[in-house]
């Protein structure tokens, strides 16, 4: 899977880093590394023609604004192979015009798109731990991360693709293109 987000802002970046390194260090969760950016993703898909793509992007991208996101705590997804846990990022108007306005561009350039970032389900979130995280240390996964606040205020200035090198390997930061649109 190939993934269109935002990376976040150097500061946040760090600090989603040092949650995932105290996971990685109490729990041993480690499955949150396939895709070790930092990042909010407003689009899934299986394939996207990576060259139209480039230039939808780089538009997208000349057209946008930077803006920023709020979160709101932590959240679980429970359906699947294995609990995801995350960062709840506040769907605010100017987030979900945001997406409004990417999925069609995006579904023009791609195939075997996850319809659960379709704008009318997107639950946007940043992960915490996904793949290892189970029934059995859910638990102390919350315990842990309990002790961080997670009411931010993050800056959000571009829009990238995280691209899938498959076979378990981490996946690449294929383009990352600056917001630069006038508000």
């Amino acid at each position: 899977m190939h993934g269109i987000v935002s990376l976040l802002d150097k500061d946040h970046y760090k600090l989603v880093e040092d949650i995932w390194a105290g996971l990685e260090n109490s729990l041993g969760l480690r499955g949150v590394y396939v895709t070790p950016f930092p990042h909010f993703s407003y689009h899934v898909a299986d394939h996207y023609d990576v060259d139209l793509l480039e230039s939808v992007l780089q538009d997208f991208a000349a057209e946008t604004p930077s803006f920023e996101v709020l979160t709101t705590g932590l959240g679980i997804f429970t359906a699947g192979l294995s609990p995801v846990v995350y960062v709840n990022v506040a769907r605010s108007p100017q987030v979900s015009r945001l997406n409004r306005r990417l999925w069609p561009l995006l579904a023009e350039v791609s195939t075997g798109i996850v319809q659960y970032y379709h704008p009318e389900q997107w639950v946007p979130h940043i992960t915490l731990g996904h793949g290892d995280v189970t029934s059995e240390n859910l638990a102390d996964t919350i315990q842990i991360l309990s002790r961080w606040d997670f009411t931010w205020q993050i800056p959000i200035d571009n829009v990238a693709l995280l691209y899938s090198q498959g076979n378990g390997q981490q996946d690449v930061i294929r383009y990352r293109f600056p917001l630069s649109g006038t508000p």
